[in-house]
């Protein structure tokens, strides 16, 4: 990979991983009959809006300017932080937090695939495109069972399939846990155009 390629990735992972917390948090909302707190959601939204800014300018430009990645940067250790406390949800927590973490797993993990998908198009490596198009039915599935979960929760009604759901998904945030925590340590470095897995060069 280029290092455009690498701060192109690292803005995918950054907007996936807001996109986790805002998953997380809403249905932690819904489980509890309340609306997300203002404060928490105008935090995430403005990062959101901001990391989307910045992909935008990186499609049209096939890079990613040095002020831009200087203006993203600031959102590194808060997703650091948020994403860190999100996967450390305990085995033992209650139905509807467990439902929240998988949700958010599901819908980081489609966000991961739709930003590889622009990123393949930006950079001209079709083969990118078509392994995460081919992954395009199974994110949608995941994604109604996760939020059919998530509003089983809500409701407090959990038929054998929904609990069956929630358990898989939660165990897939926490199998995946190693590798989502080491893509969002490797924030900097990826901005920095570098593969994030390379020894440091310093």
């Amino acid at each position: 990979m280029t290092p455009d390629e690498h701060r192109f990735n690292a803005l995918i992972l950054m907007f996936a991983n807001l996109q986790r917390l805002m998953v997380f948090h809403n249905s932690l909302a819904m489980r509890d009959g309340r609306e997300i707190d203002p404060a928490l959601r105008e935090e995430l939204t403005s990062r959101l809006d901001l990391v989307g800014q910045v992909l935008e300018r990186a499609s049209e430009a096939k890079a990613v300017s040095e002020a831009d990645a200087a203006a993203v940067a600031p959102i590194v250790p808060y997703l650091q932080r948020e994403v860190r406390a999100v996967l450390d949800t305990p085995a033992d927590a209650d139905m509807g937090t467990q439902a929240a973490l998988g949700a958010a797993e599901v819908y980081a993990s489609m966000w991961i695939d739709e930003g590889t998908i622009q990123m393949g198009k930006v950079f001209d490596r079709p083969q990118w495109v078509d392994r995460s198009m081919q992954n395009k039915p199974m994110f949608f599935a995941l994604q109604n069972r996760a939020n059919a979960a998530v509003v089983a929760a809500a409701k407090g009604e959990y038929s054998d399939e929904v609990r069956a759901d929630i358990a898989d998904h939660a165990q897939a945030a926490r199998r995946n846990r190693a590798q989502a925590l080491s893509q969002v340590d490797g924030l900097p470095i990826m901005l920095g155009g570098r593969d994030a897995r390379e020894p440091s060069r310093a």
